[in-house]
């Protein structure tokens, strides 16, 4: 009897015993593993090869397992060489769909390189698959957000893909984003919260309390009030009348206005109503400002073009604009 409990024991035993969990399967593959958060009967694992310190040779990977066996490993494709992840959340249903997801990112710079992160968002229940991924760039930070009423939660982030392009990188404009986790493997633009009624208007994210209690977006909603903008409007007419006083067209450079900080304020500007679905107003409001068609308001526009044409987020603004005006 006293043998045949023993057997028993040991019997119900042997699985948990043997099971293999993420350390033991990181060994294995002569990696090692550095994080190991537990969800369920999952374990969210961030490894490295084994002994390496530089960057690149770590090859640092995101691994979910089962049981010890990884059910999806990050893709050496969708992150620059030599990133590092950082798990923000899991468990939390990012998509809306009430299931468990997990969010985590890359950066692939250091103290003194400012980029290049990349987001990503995991479904893990029922199956584990990747949801979403979303590459910022220059742009750091990006948490997901609940609002009250909202089926999904949303991040806040920047676009910086004019950056250099009107002026020195710490001087660039970076316009406001407000993205959801979309259907097509990317993170899209949650509409409702950034398509205005009118040019001018704030974006709907800017009343959203829980929201504007982050410094940076506070600011950027505060860029909207009616006072700001007329202010912004007659510096910019006074710095290009500066640089037009006593001068010919013909003599004007691009430097000239990049370097007076005039073409920053005025893509700036234009990007505010851009970004808000009015990319007809922002026009409009140039030719108030920019009367003309001089050398350099043409290579302007192109360079405004070419800009929002290499976002990430292109086709979003496309779809922006053809319901806003």
């Amino acid at each position: 009897m006293h043998r045949l409990l023993l057997a028993t024991l040991a019997m119900a035993l042997a699985p948990s015993a043997l099971a293999q969990d993420a350390h033991a399967w990181a060994e294995s593959q002569n990696l090692e593993a550095t994080e190991v958060k537990p969800f369920q009967d999952l374990e969210i694992a961030v490894a490295h090869v084994k002994g390496a310190t530089d960057p690149k040779a770590m090859e640092e990977r995101l691994v979910v397992l089962k049981n010890g066996k990884p059910l999806w490993q990050s893709s050496p494709k969708e992150t620059e060489p030599g990133s590092r992840w950082t798990i923000h959340s899991i468990g939390k249903d990012l998509d809306g769909d009430g299931q468990p997801d997990m969010h985590a990112s890359s950066f692939s710079g250091g103290a003194r390189d400012p980029c290049c992160t990349t987001h990503l968002v995991v479904k893990l229940k029922p199956q584990v698959k990747r949801l979403a991924a979303y590459s910022a760039g220059n742009v750091a930070g990006g948490e997901f957000v609940e609002i009250p009423g909202r089926k999904a939660p949303v991040m806040i982030s920047a676009d910086d893909s004019s950056a250099h392009a009107f002026a020195p990188y710490a001087n660039s404009y970076f316009p406001l984003l407000v993205l959801e986790v979309g259907p097509r493997g990317r993170m899209q633009f949650a509409k409702d919260l950034m398509q205005t009624r009118l040019p001018g208007m704030p974006p709907p994210v800017c009343a959203v309390t829980q929201l504007t209690a982050n410094p940076w977006l506070r600011e950027r909603c505060g860029e909207y009030t009616g006072v700001r903008r007329m202010e912004r409007t007659k510096q910019i007419q006074s710095r290009l009348a500066g640089i037009k006083q006593g001068r010919s067209a013909d003599k004007l450079k691009w430097e000239d206005y990049f370097e007076n900080g005039v073409l920053a304020s005025v893509s700036a500007e234009m990007n505010r109503h851009t970004y808000t679905g009015h990319g007809n107003a922002a026009f409009n409001w140039l030719e108030t400002v920019w009367p003309g068609n001089d050398a350099v308001k043409v290579k302007f526009v192109q360079t405004l073009r070419q800009t929002q044409a290499k976002s990430a987020f292109a086709e979003d603004l496309k779809a922006l604009a053809s319901n806003g005006g």
